[in-house]
């Protein structure tokens, strides 16, 4: 995701949309987007308004193939090639962003992410998992309501209609929290071990204090990356890893151990793909510390042909390699290993 965040070189955004839809196609096996197909529809579709939306309020540039009257408010004015060059680029980067994300999230195997984590980050990983694998189900659930609604003679026609469908997908989105919740506790979720009082504590406020610190600097750093400050927004991004790591790797007296029946085995196959995907990063970051023309574009006020980077183009090309280690076919398999 990092290329499509720092810029919008048109070049860019081809190589990375070219490359999730190959991955997205060798991996979608066994239905394993099914669930998540309807969100990038929706994404595809606010890409295009959004390219249509800067067409016809942004009134700048010098190549202009179309006016509208002045007298027409917001949309009046001149419409440019440059408006449109940027709206496509902008439409691309966040349907390749919500590709991306869609096609990570459906075939990670969040129990062995889980047990990868840091023990203190157990509670953090559980929602957040269980909260990502509620929007799939959400959407067959939504689905069969709706089926089920239209064989009893339901059509929908407006907003008013839509009631009949909101209301059992909330009341079955409760049911499936508090079944989620009655299982998390009867396996003692959250459970801490017993230990003196004054020491846990003091313990305890510390983590949270050095995790508050960390959190703040991770954010302000991924806030400083976007907005084109790379080397400030990356120092405080280190440190914010450091200081998480401080907090989450060290071991504390008296603290409860997660025990497994199997660890996840991490094959040389992850290896490859780790390496292909840090060096694309790295690679990403550098060249936006010393050649920023290569991750940036702006169509205003002239319409040019941007720089494609050559040695860049081939760094990011790296995140192809999941497309030549093809999911395992045989029984029992995970294809997201």
């Amino acid at each position: 995701m990092l290329p499509a965040l720092v810029g919008r070189n048109p070049f860019i955004l081809a190589e990375l949309l070219a490359i999730v839809v190959v991955v997205h196609i060798i991996w979608s096996t066994g239905g394993a987007f099914g669930g998540v197909r309807w969100f990038v529809r929706i994404a595809a579709v606010f890409s295009l308004a959004g390219v249509l939306f800067n067409v016809l309020t942004v009134h700048a540039g010098t190549s202009v193939f179309a006016r509208l009257p002045e007298r027409w408010p917001v949309i009046g004015g001149s419409l440019t090639w440059n408006a449109l060059t940027y709206g496509v680029t902008s439409g691309i980067a966040l349907f390749t962003l919500v590709l991306i994300g869609t096609t990570v999230g459906s075939l990670l195997n969040w129990m062995d992410l889980l047990h990868a984590l840091p023990h203190r980050l157990a509670p953090v990983a559980v929602a957040g998992s269980v909260a990502w694998t509620f929007l799939p189900q959400t959407a067959v659930a939504f689905g069969q309501i709706r089926e089920s609604q239209q064989m009893r003679g339901h059509r929908i026609r407006g907003v008013r209609s839509i009631l009949p469908l909101i209301v059992p997908l909330l009341a079955g989105g409760m049911e499936r929290a508090l079944a989620t919740a009655e299982a998390l506790e009867a396996r003692g979720f959250g459970a801490s071990a017993p230990s003196p009082g004054a020491t846990r504590a003091a313990s305890g406020r510390a983590v949270g204090a050095v995790t508050v610190v960390a959190l703040l600097l991770l954010l302000t750093g991924a806030a400083g990356v976007l907005s084109g400050r790379v080397r400030a927004g990356s120092g405080a991004v280190a440190v914010g890893v450091a200081l998480f790591a401080a907090a989450f790797l060290i071991p504390q007296p008296d603290e409860n151990r997660r025990t497994r029946y199997r660890s996840p085995r991490w094959t040389w196959k992850a290896t490859a793909i780790s390496a292909a995907a840090i060096g694309s990063a790295l690679s990403t970051l550098i060249a936006s510390w010393l050649v920023p023309e290569a991750l940036q574009y702006q169509p205003y006020p002239d319409l040019e042909i941007p720089e494609a980077n050559a040695p860049l183009m081939a760094a990011i090309a790296l995140l192809l390699l999941p497309a030549l280690i093809p999911p395992v076919a045989h029984a029992g398999s995970d294809p997201a290993r």
